[in-house]
């Protein structure tokens, strides 16, 4: 059954560009009310703006807000639930890449990585997802990981291992928390056209994925949708590559 996201309230880490955005701004359009988390004030508030600005419903666009939030901390995750009662969908989007060969990666680097993309992810979902628990009405949760995950590629161990983390993660809470009506959910993108990308050298790329070319952060907002609506889905791992994966 799909249900609409109109009246849900819904967080978004990474919300200020790329994926995030585009998944924030999807939910708005579908009648949901978004806050926008991110550790950029200016850039959250640039898309908070633009959803706005893009909304029809002028009263609606009221609805939705920034929060500015670092994914790393535990406070802060606890000072989120605290603001903003009743989280129906929580979409940990936040993340940070990494380019260089794992013999070259140093501790700081590494564990910043770690703490974005996979950490924050931990954090929040023991934060949202025991108020969740608490209010008995359900809820959804929807990782993105990475096709990196399952996928190898030079100079990029540490973020591999932080996104097959979020694969742990999400496997072991759509078992534990099933029973309590909670749906836990990932994605897992290959190349999409981002800020995060934008440096990498396309062509040999495009030439490995069947689809030949890079995907879009709305199409990875139209999976998140999806996901968030479909009542059945739980532990879906839902590749988004253009058929990388299957090379």
């Amino acid at each position: 059954m799909l249900a609409p996201l109109a009246g849900k309230l819904v967080a978004v880490t990474g919300a200020g560009g790329g994926i995030g955005f585009a998944i924030a701004s999807r939910f708005a359009n579908e009648g949901a009310s978004v806050v926008l988390l991110g550790r950029n004030k200016s850039k959250l508030q640039q898309a908070l703006e633009r959803i706005r600005s893009e909304s029809g419903d002028k009263e609606k666009a009221k609805t939705h807000s920034i929060f500015p939030h670092d994914v790393r901390k535990l406070e802060s995750w606890v000072h989120l639930a605290a603001n903003y009662n009743g989280i129906n969908i929580l979409v940990n989007s936040a993340g940070v890449t990494q380019t260089s060969l794992f013999v070259r990666t140093d501790p700081p680097t590494a564990e910043d990585i770690l703490a974005t993309n996979l950490h924050g992810a931990i954090w929040g979902c023991r934060v949202i997802g025991r108020d969740m628990i608490r209010r008995k009405d359900g809820g959804c949760i929807i990782n993105v990981s990475s096709l990196l995950a399952l996928k190898s590629a030079t100079g990029a161990s540490v973020y591999a291992a932080s996104k097959a983390g979020l694969l742990g993660l999400t496997t072991s809470l759509a078992q534990e928390w099933g029973p309590y009506g909670i749906r836990v959910n990932a994605i897992l993108p290959g190349y999409i056209s981002t800020d995060m990308t934008k440096s990498l050298e396309k062509s040999p790329l495009i030439e490995k994925i069947p689809a030949q070319r890079f995907g879009t952060p709305d199409e990875v907002a139209d999976a998140a949708a999806f996901l968030a609506k479909n009542q059945y889905a739980n532990n879906c791992m839902l590749n988004l590559d253009g058929g990388l994966s299957a090379t």
